[in-house]
């Protein structure tokens, strides 16, 4: 995860969206859509995996049929990294910091 805060960092999301992301505070920052993304993803990423059909039709009053299919493929892929880097001992990168490290007043 830490390439994905990284880059999602430098891409402009702001450090309250990536620790909601992660799970590390409860967080008003994220819309409708994120929340229920990122709930996809846990959901799909359980085992057994765990898609109701009321939370798929949530999940299709908010996404496209297209969006649904990219939204589902990245999450087989995280899988897929989550199940062959763990055995095979590959370390995080240290992109960035995590946890992310508080914020320092500034000295003016």
């Amino acid at each position: 995860m830490d390439i994905n805060a990284a880059v999602g960092g430098k891409a402009g999301l702001a450090r309250e969206q990536i620790e909601a992301a992660l799970s590390m505070q409860a967080s008003s920052t994220l819309s409708e859509r994120e929340r229920i993304a990122l709930e996809y993803a846990d959901r799909v990423s359980a085992t057994p995996v765990d898609v109701p059909d009321a939370f798929f039709a949530n999940l299709q009053r908010l996404f496209s049929e297209r969006e649904i299919v990219e939204l589902t493929a990245h999450i087989a892929h995280e899988n897929y990294n989550a199940k062959s880097n763990r055995p095979l001992r590959v370390e995080a990168n240290n992109f960035c910091e995590m946890p992310f490290p508080q914020p320092q007043a500034k000295v003016s």
